[in-house]
């Protein structure tokens, strides 16, 4: 089999790293993307309150008086006094409250099919070039050789990818979205994160030979 040189992919990936920012806002993240589908009825019903609060802020400010005052009684007004301290503190606060918006922006799921699409016809494209393409489920030798059949294997192989799915929700993002986009704005929790799961992969790996 013959790979692209590695620079080429780098620069490639490192591009298109930041050409997937600037379109979407948006760190490039795989895991991500994969949520952002299958989350897209959430995020349209948050899309549409968020909407509805966007263009009401001032009912959204006396309904927050309302509870304000359900919860501790109708005394609270006369503690935020036009010359107390408690209520130029409430003004100050009302003024960056009004710079903030309520509404957010949401990448439609769309651009995040498109874009894992785009993946796997980046690969089909890659292995014309090189004619090493061709169609085949039959797993690794390694796999054949540690699992008694294919059934055992492949359960494995699911049972990994759901472990994967989780891990990277608990940490926030992937190989791509902390390896790639967290790496590269030197963020501390992508350094750590890129540092153990390279770290696992490799210790797996050598376990795994070794058990052949």
């Amino acid at each position: 089999m013959e790979y692209w040189e590695w620079w080429i992919g780098a620069l490639a990936l490192g591009l298109f790293s930041v050409f997937f920012s600037f379109l979407t806002g948006k760190p490039l993240g795989v895991s991500g993307s994969w949520l952002s589908i299958a989350r897209r009825k959430e995020d349209a019903i948050l899309k549409a309150s968020a909407e509805v609060l966007d263009g009401n802020q001032d009912e959204v400010k006396d309904d927050l008086m309302a509870m304000t005052m359900a919860e501790f009684g109708d005394d609270v007004l006369a503690d935020i006094s036009a010359d107390s301290p408690q209520r130029r503190e409430g003004e100050a606060n009302a003024e960056v409250t009004d710079e903030i918006k309520l509404k957010q922006d949401y990448t439609p799921w769309t651009v995040h099919v498109l874009f894992l699409v785009t993946m796997f016809l980046g690969s089909y494209l890659a292995s014309l070039t090189t004619g090493d393409f061709s169609w085949s489920i039959d797993l690794s030798p390694l796999h054949t050789q540690i699992f008694e059949n294919d059934g055992e294997a492949w359960i494995a192989l699911l049972f990994g990818g759901m472990m994967v799915g989780f891990g990277t929700q608990m940490a926030g993002g992937c190989t791509s979205g902390h390896g790639l986009s967290g790496c590269a704005q030197l963020i501390p929790a992508s350094l750590l994160s890129t540092a153990i799961f390279f770290g696992s992969a490799t210790a797996l790996t050598i376990l795994m030979n070794s058990m052949v």
